[in-house]
């Protein structure tokens, strides 16, 4: 499975009458988090066992786009808006990744005789 299937997984995701973002939308998400998993599990390709996890937080990113993903907002007197986003949606399947991870690469324990 690709890129492609990925943001057909995606569009999938969402609600009846909802509107869905243009594939070139969901597709730039799609990649930015597969590049970013990628390195986590320090792969060359995003493991097919790893798509679930990119489809679920490219939905989450698509949400949080503008003030969907603000965490908090401040305004002052003069008029300036602070927002703070919550920037890493992958921090959420840290538990997920780190498994995978040991799966990919083993536990790191080595054993030598």
């Amino acid at each position: 499975m690709g890129a492609k299937d990925i943001v057909e997984r995606v569009k999938v995701r969402f609600i009846e009458g909802e509107e869905i973002p243009p594939d070139e939308v969901i597709h730039e998400f799609v990649s930015a988090l597969s590049d970013r998993l990628s390195i986590r599990l320090r792969a060359q390709s995003l493991p097919k066992a790893a798509e679930s996890i990119v489809a679920d937080a490219a939905m989450k990113a698509i949400r949080r786009r503008g003030f969907e993903g603000s965490s908090s907002e401040s305004s002052g007197d003069g008029g300036s808006i602070s927002n703070s986003f919550i920037t890493n949606v992958l921090d959420e399947y840290e538990r997920e990744i780190a498994e995978l991870y040991r799966t990919l690469n083993g536990s790191g324990i080595r054993f030598f005789r």
